[in-house]
């Protein structure tokens, strides 16, 4: 494993380190993308999202990332396996019980071949990558709530409508390079 991941004791999790060059890419794709008009951190959260993204095609190995050019997934394997990647913020690592979450968005809603779930620390110097379900999975086992709604464990109150399912729910990361290889 690259130096920049590491195991994280006690769980299935894999912590990224960015290095200078990582968070230099993720600042250009940030600014390539714009704030997006159905954004509701109004773009604060475009750095974590591609630092997510970058992340998870270093993790993997074999995946490019697509850019603006694709609303319903955010990296594409040789196979031609395609990834949606999720990041939240986070202030401490997460714990299984946490949700992995995806907004609901109605014009390009799981048009992608398996979704990868990141929590990204606030100071953005450490990531974890939670873990990964197959789309049609994720569709048939994900709990709608809406915007308002508390989850009813922790008494977190969803900000927007969407799909959540618990972390510890999701197939280990660890075992996403080979699922992609047999793709």
């Amino acid at each position: 494993m690259d130096s920049q991941f590491k195991q994280v004791v006690g769980s299935d999790f894999i912590e990224f380190r960015p290095s200078g060059e990582d968070y230099k890419l993720a600042a250009q794709r940030s600014e390539e993308m714009g704030i997006l008009a159905n954004s509701y951190t109004k773009g604060s959260g475009r750095m974590y999202g591609m630092l997510g993204e970058i992340a998870v095609e270093k993790y993997i190995g074999n995946a490019v990332n697509c850019g603006s050019s694709s609303k319903s997934y955010d990296l594409i394997t040789e196979s031609g396996t395609t990834i949606e990647v999720k990041t939240k913020r986070a202030r401490t690592i997460p714990k299984p019980e946490y949700m992995a979450s995806v907004e609901n968005k109605k014009t390009h809603m799981f048009k992608n071949d398996l979704f990868v779930f990141l929590r990204a620390q606030d100071s953005m110097t450490r990531l974890w990558i939670l873990g990964w379900i197959k789309t049609d999975s994720f569709k048939r086992r994900a709990e709608f709530k809406k915007a308002g709604e508390p989850d009813g464990t922790s008494g977190f109150t969803f900000r927007v409508d969407g799909y959540h399912i618990p972390i510890k729910k999701l197939k280990k990361i660890t075992d996403l390079p080979e699922y992609l290889r047999s793709c």
